[in-house]
C-alpha cells in the first residue's frame, strides 16, 4: 500500500512542479522582452518559481525512487528431506571411510539428489552408497 502512495504522491509532485517550472520560465521569457515599457520584474518571481517546480521534481523523482526500491522481494523457501536409508542400516553404526570416525544423521545432507556425508573429525566428504542387499 505504501508503494501505491509513493507513485501516486510522485505523479502529484511531478504534475505540481511542471507547473511551477512552466510558470517560471514563461515569467522568465516574457521579462527578457525588449519592447518599449516592457520591465524585467517578472525576472525575480520567475526564477523563484522555476526553483520551486525544481525542488519539487527532485521530491517526486525521491518519491519514485522509494517506491521501485520497495518492491524487491525475497522469497525464501525451507524445504525439509528426510533421508530412509536402506535395510538394517543404523546411524549409529555408521563410521567414515577415511578416518573411522561415528557419523551422525546431522552429518548427512542431499545434494543434487544424493545422499552426502561430510564427516565431523576429518572433513571428508564421499557420497553414500547403498550396498546390495544379497
Amino acid at each position: 500500500m505504501a508503494k501505491t502512495f509513493s507513485f501516486v504522491g510522485a505523479g502529484l509532485l511531478f504534475l505540481v512542479s511542471f507547473c511551477f517550472l512552466g510558470y517560471g520560465l514563461i515569467a522568465l521569457v516574457g521579462s527578457t522582452s525588449t519592447a518599449p515599457g516592457a520591465t524585467s520584474s517578472w525576472a525575480g518571481l520567475g526564477g523563484i518559481f522555476a526553483l520551486i517546480g525544481l525542488v519539487l521534481a527532485g521530491g517526486a523523482a525521491f518519491l519514485v525512487w522509494v517506491g521501485v526500491r520497495g518492491q524487491k522481494t525475497e522469497v525464501v523457501q525451507q524445504v525439509t528431506m528426510k533421508v530412509d536409508l536402506p535395510g538394517e542400516t543404523k546411524v549409529e553404526q555408521m563410521k567414515c571411510r577415511s578416518c573411522g570416525g561415528a557419523i551422525t544423521a546431522n552429518d548427512i545432507k542431499i545434494m543434487a539428489g544424493a545422499p552426502v556425508v561430510t564427516c565431523p573429525y576429518c572433513q571428508s566428504t564421499y557420497q553414500l552408497t547403498e550396498e546390495p542387499k544379497w
